[in-house]
């Protein structure tokens, strides 16, 4: 049973003892997903800049890569938020619906983990491409993971749908 508002001050929702027993751990999966597609790139860059230079053939005559710029490295998290504005609304979702039927919660748990397998499928494109950019010698670097941000705000949501309806599809199946 969901907690209600009282005044001015909010209550906070704990799950009943039927959900206690089995853990919520997976219930964060979706932050989880969202925390490594969103600070991954960031992390990786420094570290795909430095293999680089380890392995760079400077007799293929190709330009070194650059060093990550701080204010990218610092604004790419922020950015990269809008692109995975759908993991987050998973996990509202998931805690919206354990609230309102928590006797589904087999259910929802397997709904969840398919629609985060199916927006981190794509999203593993950005995590590799997004640091690889970063340390482009080319003028135009940027563009790509630009696109790719446009891409997922717009399209992410859908493998998400798809991946909750299978989830739920196949608890139904199996009596969950």
């Amino acid at each position: 049973m969901p907690t209600r508002v009282n005044g001015d001050r909010d209550t906070s929702w704990h799950p009943p003892s039927s959900l206690q027993r089995h853990g919520l751990q997976w219930m964060f999966m979706p932050l989880i997903a969202f925390a490594i597609f969103d600070f991954g790139p960031v992390v990786l860059a420094p570290i795909v800049y430095i293999l680089s230079l380890l392995v760079h053939l400077s007799s293929l005559s190709v330009p070194p890569p650059r060093l990550p710029d701080p204010l990218t490295l610092l604004l790419q998290p922020p950015v990269l938020m809008f692109a995975l504005w759908p993991f987050l609304v998973l996990y509202s979702t998931t805690r919206g619906k354990l609230i309102e039927q928590p006797e589904e919660w087999g259910s929802i748990r397997l709904a969840t983990i398919a629609a985060t397998f199916a927006m981190s499928l794509p999203s593993v494109a950005l995590l590799v491409g997004a640091p690889l950019d970063m340390v482009s010698p080319a003028r135009d670097a940027g563009q790509g993971t630009g696109f790719l941000c446009l891409f997922f705000m717009l399209l992410l949501w859908i493998p998400g749908v798809i991946g909750w309806l299978i989830g739920r599809g196949i608890a139904w199946m199996l009596h969950l």
